[in-house]
């Protein structure tokens, strides 16, 4: 990138650093029990809470339980079953319209990132002005707080339970693209690590890598500041002690419970420190391929931060001997290799390809890599800027290499 651009991106996100330190970026309090919602409604005075679930959730015991508790609590409630991955403009807009047609006062959503996105995205049509979701796409567009919101996170990966993040797809332009605002932060975050039970292997996989990418952008960007990395640290550290024990054993309890905890810790800490190329390219990528986010977010990982170079040494020797895999008796060089190796042996241990298998078509290299450059170019305070040029470097090498 040149040098003009380069001091455009960098002034625009000294100023963002200043506007955040003004904007409120609230925390969920957090509960451990899905038998918590009803008292959380009624301490609210709410009566009518709209519950978006996922198709497996719906099929649980769990999710039986907690309706049989609302009936018992006399609390009326409106289920819309379904929300697919990546949610689209019209899947938002046919759940905003269900939630006025019943006049529900608050939301609860049980599912994986996705289910949380599209509850946070429909939660911005029914509280503001304007009914384009594209109006919203950047950075602190939402005018108006959304109705009470609980998030039951069902998988320990995208952090929405606690980020300001909500992404979603234009179906028509297959436009993929985050809006961000402290206001779809929710009220509440349930953390019941029961509900992950049975997960598949590579669900628990590609989402505990999407939460330690989280936690690693986060972490090497310089709009960090000393409380998001301390959250970023939490969260690489119990990644790096518990996702291969949670893949190989979904019924290991620490496992579980430590990885719920480093997603949320993550979402945390990206919510201020935001997140870098790799989610930009993954975006681009499923918005056309509609490849799992996760599964995209784990192969160009390692791709990304080679390609950051010496710009990265300093944050990823840090990181790499806060995790216990580098030292600080080696270069800082030696320590961001140690842990780029430890990234792929780890994806190779869980089933994840090396590479992305020659997915991606020659035509798109160029367009894909332009609708990163536009998601991230002012806006992520990496440690270092691309162009789409270089950006199409990136994939092209993540496309073809094999280790």
């Amino acid at each position: 990138m040149n040098v003009i651009k380069i001091a455009y991106a960098r002034t625009f996100q000294f100023f963002l650093r200043i506007a955040s330190k003004i904007v409120r970026f609230p925390i969920p309090t957090v509960k451990e029990r899905l038998e918590d919602i009803p008292t959380l409604l009624k301490d609210e005075g709410l009566k009518c809470p709209i519950l978006i679930v996922s198709n497996t959730v719906s099929k649980g015991k769990r999710y039986e339980s907690l309706i049989k508790m609302l009936d018992a609590n006399q609390i009326k409630y409106f289920s819309y079953i379904g929300v697919a991955s990546d949610p689209t403009f019209k899947t938002i807009e046919v759940l905003a319209g269900f939630y006025k047609a019943h006049e529900c006062d608050s939301i609860i959503a049980i599912g994986g990132g996705s289910v949380i996105d599209a509850a946070k995205a429909m939660g911005i049509l029914v509280s503001n002005k304007y009914k384009n979701l594209a109006r919203f796409k950047g950075v602190l567009k939402v005018k108006k707080r959304l109705p009470f919101f609980i998030a039951v996170p069902t998988t320990a990966g995208s952090g929405s339970e606690a980020s300001v993040a909500a992404v979603v797809t234009n179906q028509e332009t297959k436009d993929k693209f985050a809006i961000s605002d402290g206001k779809l932060v929710p009220n509440v975050a349930i953390l019941d690590d029961s509900l992950l039970k049975g997960l598949p292997s590579e669900l628990v996989a590609t989402t505990g890598m999407d939460a330690f990418t989280h936690a690693m952008e986060s972490y090497m960007n310089h709009a960090g500041n000393k409380k998001s990395k301390e959250y970023a640290k939490k969260s690489l550290s119990l990644i790096k002690n518990h996702l291969f024990e949670f893949y190989s054993d979904r019924e290991n309890d620490i496992a579980r419970h430590n990885m719920l905890y480093a997603s949320f810790y993550a979402g945390i800490s990206f919510a201020r420190s935001y997140v870098g190329y790799v989610h930009a390219l993954a975006h681009a990528i499923g918005g056309v391929y509609h490849k799992p986010h996760g599964y995209l977010i784990a192969i160009l990982l390692p791709y990304v931060l080679e390609a950051y170079g010496c710009k990265a040494y300093n944050a990823l020797s840090e990181a790499s001997i806060e995790m216990g895999i580098g030292s600080d008796k080696v270069s800082k060089e030696e320590n961001a290799s140690s842990l780029i190796s430890w990234i792929r042996e780890l994806n190779q241990k869980m089933g994840i390809p090396d590479s992305l298998e020659q997915m991606i078509h020659e035509k798109d290299y160029l367009p894909l890599a332009e609708h990163a450059s536009i998601e991230a170019n002012p806006l992520y305070p990496v440690p270092k800027e691309f162009d789409k040029n270089e950006l199409a470097l990136i994939l092209k090498r993540a496309n073809s290499k094999k280790f």
